[in-house]
């Protein structure tokens, strides 16, 4: 489903307001002969405040994240990365900025197309394209792929990781803060009327589900004291409206063991911020670890 896809590879990011992006890259067999393939990727789109542990990407800055893994800037790749490679990348990324992981080798890099390899990961300096194999990347590969991305970064910038975190989020606190005020100055509706705007929504379209179900509210935007995520959704195709609040109630909070997480069952609604209507709501369910977005169900409002 299109809508689906725009939402949770936003990118990704959000959250990031939506962005298309168009990747290309190449992949080369032993016969000299043959050219190098190439193919163009379709658009991800950034955000919506859905749970990191069982979505694979709904946090604007995560989107933004994944696409600079996957050559937002020059780089490019042949194909696609696949849904799991996205799950796992976010998970490495953060794992190797924790400083708990790190990969064993650096990429291979390669002069030109003409040295490409089927079947290995490398770097094509001549072009500025990742080259993906034909295959799942391992756990490996990715970390090479996180490692030049972030040494490349900051040696463009000359800025620390901490230094480009801390631009950033003033980036993000200023943006919030002028979204704030725009609504303010339309006399639009406070976080805790959307959530009640959203609850009544659930209610009416899932029903007795509904009573299953609690707000979440990330550790993120509660130590900034907000509740809800704020976004401008002028350009997005999946909303109506200009700006509007998004939440999101699951019953994560009840499950204690593995076996619960396959019962997982999330609601998710955009409210407009200025004048309280709904500007878009879906659920999905189902096994946390094997959730499939194409089985995502809108609700008309």
């Amino acid at each position: 489903m299109k809508k689906l896809k725009k939402i949770v590879r936003m990118v990704l990011v959000a959250l990031f307001a939506a962005g298309v992006l168009s990747l290309t890259g190449c992949e080369r067999t032993d016969d000299d002969s043959e050219q190098v393939d190439t193919a163009v990727q379709n658009e991800l789109s950034e955000e919506t405040s859905v749970r990191s542990d069982v979505q694979a990407a709904t946090d604007t800055v995560q989107i933004q994240d994944v696409a600079q893994e996957q050559g937002a800037e020059k780089d490019s790749i042949m194909r696609a990365y696949y849904d799991k490679e996205i799950e796992r990348m976010l998970e490495l990324r953060k794992s190797y900025l924790d400083g708990n992981v790190s990969p064993e080798m650096k990429i291979l890099e390669v002069e030109n197309g003409e040295s490409v390899v089927a079947g290995t990961l490398c770097y094509i300096k001549d072009k500025g394209d990742f080259c993906l194999p034909d295959r799942e990347l391992t756990d490996e590969e990715l970390l090479e792929i996180i490692e030049y991305n972030y040494k490349k970064r900051v040696a463009l910038n000359g800025k620390t990781q901490e230094q480009m975190d801390e631009e950033d989020l003033a980036k993000e606190l200023a943006e919030r803060a002028m979204l704030e005020e725009k609504v303010k100055a339309a006399g639009g509706i406070s976080e805790e009327e959307a959530i009640e705007i959203a609850r009544k929504a659930m209610e009416a379209d899932i029903g007795e589900k509904a009573k299953e179900l609690k707000v979440y509210i990330s550790p993120k935007a509660e130590s900034y004291g907000w509740k809800l995520d704020l976004r401008d959704i002028t350009d997005e195709d999946d909303y109506k409206g200009n700006i509007a609040y998004f939440l999101q109630f699951d019953n994560a909070e009840n499950m204690k063991e593995p076996e619960d997480f396959k019962d997982y069952f999330s609601y998710n609604c955009g409210v407009n911020a200025v004048n309280g209507s709904i500007s878009g709501a879906y659920s999905i369910s189902g096994d946390t670890e094997y959730l499939d977005y194409d089985d995502l169900v809108w609700y008309e409002h």
